[in-house]
């Protein structure tokens, strides 16, 4: 019996050999990225940031390299609209986003095309063709677009039923007007 003991330790310990190093090949390849598809790995291949792990990062680039990588690294002018560019756009335009009735106040966000970084709004709220409120706040920048900083107007002070809402929004020459409906 004590022969056959032996031989068990010895195949149990071959066996826990293998597991060892099939986990050292795993991780060998999930480090190397060799289970993404390849439409990842043709991303990857293309990016310019990426450093592959198997070559050292160069740092004594040749000096065209460093006038070429200086032209890929300005910032590239990427549309984020479809139809004409709004920001070359003469008259500002826009849309309120959210009008309605939370509480006590009347809660409305305003939102601009264009991205501007100074500016104000001014709305407007009509009923039957006379001004009932009027308001000015300043312009929010965003990533690419702007907003009016938002208005929160007592519900006391306007009068029921349906109002107009028309927003001016003013930025250096430029000015626009949105406009909506809401019902209190």
């Amino acid at each position: 019996m004590p022969k056959r003991r032996k031989s068990y330790r010895w195949l149990w310990g071959i066996i826990f050999l293998v597991l060892i190093a099939g986990a050292v090949v795993v991780a060998v390849l999930v480090r190397n990225n060799f289970f993404d598809d390849s439409s990842n790995k043709n991303e990857s291949a293309n990016s310019s940031n990426t450093v592959s792990p198997n070559k050292p990062k160069d740092d004594t680039k040749k000096e065209e390299d460093k006038e070429s990588d200086d032209n890929v690294s300005e910032k590239k002018d990427v549309p984020q609209y479809t139809g004409d560019n709004p920001n070359k756009a003469d008259a500002l335009s826009g849309v309120i986003s959210y009008a309605d009735v939370s509480g006590d106040d009347l809660i409305i966000r305003v939102n601009i095309d264009q991205f501007l970084s100074e500016g104000n709004c001014t709305i407007n709220i009509v009923k039957n063709g006379s001004v009932a409120f009027t308001q000015t706040v300043g312009i929010m920048e965003s990533v690419s677009t702007s907003t009016c900083d938002g208005y929160k107007i007592p519900t006391s002070t306007l009068p029921k039923g349906d109002l107009q809402l028309e927003v001016l929004v003013q930025s250096g020459n430029r000015s626009g007007k949105i406009t909506s409906r809401v019902r209190i």
